[in-house]
């Protein structure tokens, strides 16, 4: 006989901006975090009422007008995330030693058959989930307080401290499969790609197509006509038809002047990566957009999608990194840019920077890149500089000029580590 939980709860708060999903808001606005966190509850509710869990609890913080369908209402206590868990398993009209299952609000992707699991005769289960916390906890046992009281929560090793307290009070416990929290904008992005018929998934494609600067680059390199919206700003013109080509030969001399192995930060369709492959230098490029990656790997190159923030591959130990077509000014931080750049490089590596040909102009706008009337980017910040203007930036950073050249109506300059 298949014992699955009889009651299920679902510990959740009311999807407020600036109260819900804090941590997308480096990604998203507020009221957009919002946006995600209602959907994230509205498919985990789906996912309930499609179980055959006969009695489904809300437990919640602030109003659920919106969310009670099918739900009895139970208000979290007040105080740490210990004591709302230990509220909602003691605060509970139950008989006996019913099964409860407890989830959050972090994993829209659950579904029907994970919430009917067999408990197979165990006084618990529990889902642990990617990040090291648990995205599900079930009891038979209506003594909470023993269960959390303590667990320090919210950590890399919650997960594990609950799995360890569980059979430390001598409970047989069912471990459920990891699902991935929703917690970071990478979550967000992992589980809208790979649960696309999820409510919240449709909801962040709606919000990411009207903001991520690299989808309009995709449309870029795939032939649409994109530009630069930023009213009175001097802005880097985008020469989609040069990034696309074969490397000229300014390009060349570029080329010439690197020290292996390469990495081409926002490398777009990978002239540089096959120039420096075809002159037999190491090289590795690395852009934001898809299609400027597949482009690459087209010419044969090598490349990666990834952000300059990101964790990218041999850190300290390339030889040169390259910052060509204006790419040292995206984002409007030069100095943090190039703070980057030389934690990657190996010590005494080179930083060779394409800059504006007007030595000192120094100039931060903020700009949208615009596919069409329909499609644009969130702002973003783009600054152009020059030679002298990179030169004092570069000075507190411990980078060296060691030489700087102008050709063909383009100007550049090279740094060097001290260390």
């Amino acid at each position: 006989m298949i014992e699955r939980a009889e009651i299920v709860v679902m510990l959740a708060k009311e999807p407020k901006p600036g109260l819900v999903k804090t941590r997308l808001q480096s990604r998203f606005t507020s009221a957009e975090a919002a946006q995600l966190a209602a959907a994230a509850v509205r498919d985990s509710q789906r996912a309930l009422r499609a179980s055959r869990i006969p009695r489904r609890i809300l437990c919640w913080d602030g109003d659920p007008s919106d969310f009670t369908d099918g739900f009895e209402v139970l208000t979290q206590r007040i105080g740490t995330l210990n004591d709302r868990l230990i509220g909602a398993f003691s605060d509970i009209d139950r008989h006996g030693s019913e099964r409860v299952l407890l989830i959050g609000m972090d994993t829209p992707q659950i579904h029907s058959a994970l919430l009917d699991a067999d408990w197979e005769g165990c006084d618990a289960v529990l889902g642990l989930s990617e990040d090291g916390g648990f995205w599900a906890i079930g009891l038979r046992t209506s003594d909470a307080a023993r269960v959390f009281a303590g667990i320090e929560m919210s950590t890399a090793r919650t997960g594990s401290a609950q799995l360890a307290r569980l059979l430390s009070l001598g409970y047989s416990v069912k471990l459920l499969p990891p699902l991935r929290d929703i917690d970071e904008p990478l979550d967000a992005a992992h589980v809208a790609d790979r649960y696309p018929g999820l409510e919240f998934s449709r909801r962040h494609a709606a919000l990411t197509r009207a903001s991520r600067p690299e989808l309009i680059f995709d449309q870029l390199y795939a032939g649409s006509p994109v530009h630069t919206d930023a009213p009175g700003a001097c802005v880097l013109p985008l020469e989609a038809r040069r990034w696309c080509g074969r490397a000229d030969d300014i390009d060349q001399l570029v080329v010439s002047r690197c020290r292996g192995p390469v990495l081409d930060l926002g490398c777009g369709p990978g002239r540089m990566v096959q120039a420096l492959n075809e002159a037999g230098v190491a090289a590795l490029g690395v852009d934001m957009s898809a299609i400027a990656v597949t482009v690459t790997r087209s010419r044969g190159a090598l490349a990666m999608q990834a952000r300059l923030t990101e964790r990218l591959p041999a850190e300290g130990r390339w030889g040169t990194v390259l910052l060509m077509d204006g790419n040292v000014g995206i984002d409007g931080d030069v100095a943090a840019v190039l703070q980057r750049c030389r934690s990657l490089l190996t010590p005494g590596g080179w930083i060779i920077v394409e800059v504006d040909t007007r030595p000192t102009w120094h100039q931060t706008r903020r700009v949208r890149l615009t596919a069409d009337r329909a499609q644009y980017s969130a702002e973003l910040a783009w600054t152009r500089t020059g030679i002298a203007a990179v030169r004092w930036l570069a000075a507190p950073l411990d980078l060296l000029v060691v030489e700087e050249w102008t050709a063909g109506g383009r100007a550049f300059l090279s740094l060097q580590s001290a260390t």
